[in-house]
């Protein structure tokens, strides 16, 4: 699948994303983040204990397990779960408009 990528802010604010994912993960004790088109995080609602304290220990493989979770939602364009290093597991949803825009990543 061929995406165009599309700034995030022509479509919705990072906040009303993340207010949505909240809605359906908060319940199981799940995060919700959102990352715009660049891969910049825009926003987060929290980070468990167990995250703060391995990404004090390496941030860098917190940044590139971020980034390789990110080219992967680019690059398929459709949800999935991923297990990080710290083996925790994921769930990422590529923001796709209309089936051609990509225009960011919600996740947690």
């Amino acid at each position: 699948m061929e995406l165009t990528v599309r700034p995030l802010a022509d479509f919705f604010k990072p906040e009303e994303v993340g207010r949505h994912l909240q809605k359906f993960f908060a319940h199981i004790g799940g995060s919700s983040t959102v990352w715009d088109e660049k891969g910049e995080l825009k926003f987060v609602d929290f980070v468990s204990p167990y995250c703060e304290v391995i990404y004090s220990k390496v941030p860098h493989r917190c940044e590139a397990d971020r980034k390789e979770r990110f080219e992967k939602a680019l690059k398929i364009g459709r949800p999935f779960l991923h297990r990080c290093f710290a083996q925790k597991l994921n769930y990422v949803i590529p923001l796709v408009i209309e089936e051609k825009f990509f225009i960011g990543v919600g996740g947690g």
